[in-house]
């Protein structure tokens, strides 16, 4: 309410600023976590790994 935007225009407006132009949903979470645990994943180590849509800060 501050803002003079609704929530949902303030959550688009977030989102468009996102290179995908869209909010990470938690499956994607899953889904690294799921390979980071598998065995395709056994050589990572000491890896920060950013599940971002390629935002940087």
């Amino acid at each position: 309410e501050k803002t003079g935007r609704s929530a949902g225009e303030a959550r688009a407006s977030l989102a468009s600023t996102n290179p995908q132009g869209r909010f990470i949903q938690p499956q994607e979470i899953a889904e690294a976590v799921l390979w980071l645990c598998g065995d395709a994943a056994q050589s990572v180590t000491g890896q920060a790994i950013s599940i971002s849509g390629g935002e940087t800060w």
